[in-house]
């Protein structure tokens, strides 16, 4: 009860509890305020220095190296999964033309490479991503060893009954089959959208003259679980002319997401042979 008292005398002057307020007390209180908000000007500093000395030794100035504050891109630490990518394209060749240059030790590399970055993949349920979408370019294939003694069916049997055939192997496959004197095969591409069919494997070749053709192969992709899809061959187009494969003789197989982000995709088929895609 006694705030309310104590305001009304300030206002008023009167006596609270023995001691009386005096109107100039408020006054000059006043004053006080106003001058707490007066601005400052030069004059006000502490004229006991000379006006031409510098004021650095009364202000503390810390100066800041720029190249601490500069972030070194070029030598930035690698990240471990940037680092298994690196040791993964070193080994590959420049096409997947050229795979037959690889060597039995480097596949042995690639492969413990490719198990490394399977173990670091950042992506759950990689079949739901729409990181799965794109233009890839198919850069590595498992496949098998080669036989010792080469057969003209080993292709086909492949095809019909290994589970490593995909299809853009076998759209490559069909282009290499072509004259090599008539064709010149470039790089294998796989198209993956939204609608079915879903795969598109192409091959572009330019025959001899210069006009440009191409060999395709679309596969329907299936979702079975966050890590499994079902692929399923629908036609085939060499030179322009498209087969639509009949139902009843449409090879299908297992594949396996095991690792996907912004450039890279590897896939498994159902006996574990990997293949590794680059974005375009």
């Amino acid at each position: 009860m006694l705030k309310p008292t104590i305001i009304g005398a300030l206002l008023s002057g009167t006596v609270v509890s023995g001691f009386t307020i005096q109107p100039a007390t408020v006054a000059v209180t006043a004053a006080s305020s106003r001058n707490l908000a007066k601005p400052l000007f030069m004059a006000d500093y502490d004229d006991s220095y000379p006006s031409d000395s510098s004021e650095d030794a009364h202000f503390e100035v810390k100066e800041v190296k720029e190249e601490e504050d500069t972030i070194d891109v070029e030598n930035k630490p690698s990240t471990a999964t940037e680092t298994v990518v690196s040791s993964i394209m070193d080994y590959l060749p420049s096409s997947l033309a050229s795979s037959g240059s690889i060597t039995a030790q480097d596949r042995a590399s690639i492969n413990e490479a490719i198990l490394k970055l399977e173990a670091l993949n950042p992506t759950e349920d990689p079949v739901y991503s729409p990181l799965i979408n794109g233009v890839w370019t198919l850069r590595y294939a498992g496949g098998y060893s080669e036989p010792k003694i080469p057969s003209p069916t080993r292709d086909l049997a492949l095809f019909l009954y290994a589970g490593g055939y995909s299809p853009g192997l076998f759209a490559l496959s069909l282009a290499q089959k072509l004259p090599s004197q008539l064709v010149e095969v470039g790089d294998l591409t796989i198209s993956i959208s939204r609608g079915q069919p879903r795969i598109e494997a192409k091959v572009d070749v330019t025959l001899l003259g210069g006009s440009e053709e191409s060999v395709v192969v679309t596969a329907r992709l299936e979702e079975d679980s966050g890590l499994r899809f079902t692929e399923t061959y629908e036609s085939a187009a060499v030179l322009g002319q498209t087969v639509d494969i009949p139902e009843a003789l449409q090879y299908s197989r297992d594949l396996y997401v095991s690792y996907v982000d912004e450039d890279i995709l590897v896939v498994r088929d159902g006996s574990g042979v990997p293949e590794i895609l680059v974005r375009n």
